[in-house]
């Protein structure tokens, strides 16, 4: 409960204090009527201000469509790099797995290979000599 009072006390402190100031605010309006004219269209948030915004909203939605196509760039050409990652880590995994999986070669027979006749000749005048050789 004595975290709650001193809340509850704090919040009316508070409240006491903004009445105050809002009174002594209020109190030098009233005395300074001559400069209410001068007021009379806010300086900030007023016609001017809109027409500068007007003229900067064409720059700004520039730099905004620059700002997207160099991100979509960026996208594409990170796609495509990611495309070729990919690519070389299943080529990178397929060699692993073929080197480790045992071989299952199929008994074949296999011939023993055929003579092959070699041509020998310095010349064009000169006839081939043809020989046998087992490699």
């Amino acid at each position: 409960m004595a975290i709650a009072q001193k809340i509850a006390l704090a919040l009316v402190l508070l409240c006491l204090v903004c009445d105050v100031v809002l009174c002594q605010q209020t109190g030098s309006n009233s005395s300074s009527s001559s400069s209410d004219a001068d007021v009379a269209e806010s300086r900030t948030f007023g016609h001017h201000f809109l027409r500068r915004m007007s003229f900067a909203v064409v720059p700004g939605a520039f730099v905004v469509g620059v700002i997207t196509t160099l991100l979509a760039a960026l996208t594409v050409v990170s796609m495509k790099g990611l495309g070729v990652g990919v690519i070389l880590l299943v080529l990178a995994i397929g060699q692993m797995l073929s080197r480790a999986l045992p071989v299952q070669a199929a008994a074949a027979y296999v011939a023993p290979p055929a003579p092959v006749p070699v041509v020998y000749s310095h010349s064009h005048t000169q006839q081939p000599v043809w020989l046998e050789k087992e490699w």
